[in-house]
């Protein structure tokens, strides 16, 4: 049997050779292929993983809750823009904070020879008017008072208590529940009003606490924001205004004021903390 030359084999079928070549070149193409698929599946899951990774933090930010704000906060920064500490209708006088020196009230007479700040008084009237309207004839039973006149029915409450058995120190302290010391009094501002019904007054009650069950004071408690008032000795509030509950004795703070205050349910001493507190920020 001849023996079979490769090369010539190689050289002389052109087709064979031309056949290996393209097996070759597609050999190498396949190999190519395989090496960008692996390569693009790579990539792929790389920017897949990404994406994952980008779904949850957006997820985790959304779900996470903001820091709450505190309940002092929240009053801060919803405090009317206008509350000013120096609004004279904001002026604070309690059993601590004593009248100022120089203050001169600007009185009017009205009712029952009551006076009371001459700005207050088409308040005071709309609001009278706006009760008889709605079935309750009001009694001004005291507005303004002077320091003088303030110490006279401290005194004299003092006296009273003494001759029912008590000892000085006990009948003042009793006296502080109601009765404010000289120089202490809301009364001497203009700004309060001791308000019943002419019904009770006409029983020979005067004020007392037993007033809240009445449907006037009820209909006063309702309706003071809209002329500028509020309870000024709220019930649950003794520790903080140093006067136990008051249902008779309203003090005109100016309507944006006076909504807030009854909306947040605050005695005028909060009402001013917060207006402190925002200031003391504002200038840090």
């Amino acid at each position: 049997m001849d023996c079979v030359n490769i090369e010539d084999m190689w050289n002389n079928h052109g087709g064979l050779r031309m056949k290996l070549i393209q097996l070759l070149f597609s050999f190498v193409l396949l190999l190519s292929a395989c090496s960008v698929t692996q390569e693009e599946t790579a990539n792929e899951a790389d920017e897949a993983v990404e994406v994952t990774e980008e779904a949850k933090e957006t997820e985790t930010k959304e779900t996470e809750k903001p820091e709450e704000m505190s309940k002092e906060e929240q009053m801060i920064q919803s405090l009317p823009e206008s509350a000013n500490l120096n609004d004279w209708n904001l002026i604070l006088v309690n059993p601590w904070e004593a009248l100022p020196e120089d203050f001169t009230p600007n009185l009017v007479e009205v009712d029952n020879e009551q006076r009371i700040d001459a700005r207050i008084e088409d308040a005071w009237y709309n609001w009278k008017q706006a009760a008889l309207e709605a079935g309750h004839r009001l009694f001004f039973a005291s507005g303004y008072r002077s320091i003088d006149l303030q110490e006279a029915n401290f005194n004299r409450t003092v006296e009273e208590n003494m001759q029912a058995g008590m000892t000085e120190e006990e009948a003042t302290d009793k006296a502080k529940e109601y009765l404010t010391e000289p120089g202490h009094s809301e009364h001497h501002t203009g700004l309060a009003l001791d308000i019943v019904d002419e019904e009770w007054i006409v029983a020979g009650k005067g004020l007392i606490p037993e007033y809240a069950t009445q449907a006037s004071q009820q209909w006063l408690a309702e309706t003071m924001q809209d002329y500028g008032f509020i309870l000024r000795y709220p019930e649950g509030k003794e520790e903080i205004t140093g006067i136990q509950y008051e249902p008779w004795h309203f003090r005109y703070v100016g309507e944006e004021h006076a909504r807030f205050i009854v909306e947040h349910e605050l005695a005028l001493e909060e009402y001013i903390e917060f207006i402190v507190l925002r200031d003391e920020r504002t200038d840090e």
